[in-house]
């Protein structure tokens, strides 16, 4: 988190006149202002507010987003499935659920 985000964002504002004489010619030194925002605004949401479409119609303005219907569920034999999916609860096949070695090989000749 940045320290302006905490604390605002921070401007230093000169006066016109930056030195200014008295009738009685003594210097005065500048006054400096700060002023603090808050909530300073992002160039992003400048822009965003620049572009957006304007609602200047009456019939527009009082439109509300569309509601569309839901949608149909999926039949339970169409349900996505990976390839992987050796033990059925949708993670990968772990060892236990292979084969073992010993029944992938050959039967041991007599003789």
């Amino acid at each position: 988190m940045s320290i302006p985000s905490i604390f605002g964002n921070l401007t230093l504002l000169l006066p016109k006149s930056t030195l200014s004489r008295s009738p009685n010619s003594q210097i005065q030194l500048p006054q400096l202002r700060t002023e603090c925002s808050s909530r300073p605004r992002k160039k992003a949401t400048a822009h965003r507010l620049k572009t957006r479409p304007r609602k200047t119609r009456r019939w527009d303005m009082r439109r509300k987003p569309a509601v569309y219907s839901s949608l149909f569920s999926l039949p339970t034999d169409l349900t996505p499935v990976s390839s992987y999916d050796v033990d059925g609860d949708g993670g990968f096949a772990t060892e236990a659920a292979l084969p073992s070695a010993p029944s992938l090989q050959a039967p041991i000749a007599s003789g």
